[in-house]
């Protein structure tokens, strides 16, 4: 089985992502996307514009992603 493996803030999802996760998918047997905490974007950005389980919940939803963790930054 070949994984990937996809890290980010994701803060907001869009269209780039979308097409991303999509590649990914054609690749790839199993996509997992490693999702970067707040306080990741709050050094990257300054602050996160939608929290952590919201992003979660959009990154769960999309049909080209297998599993979404927490990525430890």
């Amino acid at each position: 089985m070949n994984v990937v493996v996809l890290s980010g803030g994701f803060d907001p999802v869009h269209d780039g992502h979308i097409e991303m996760f999509k590649d990914a998918a054609k690749n790839y047997d199993y996509v997992i996307v490693g999702l970067n905490s707040d306080d990741w974007l709050t050094r990257k950005k300054g602050r996160a514009f939608m929290d952590f389980e919201v992003r979660k919940a959009i990154l769960q939803s999309i049909q080209y992603v297998d599993q979404v963790i927490s990525f430890d930054d």
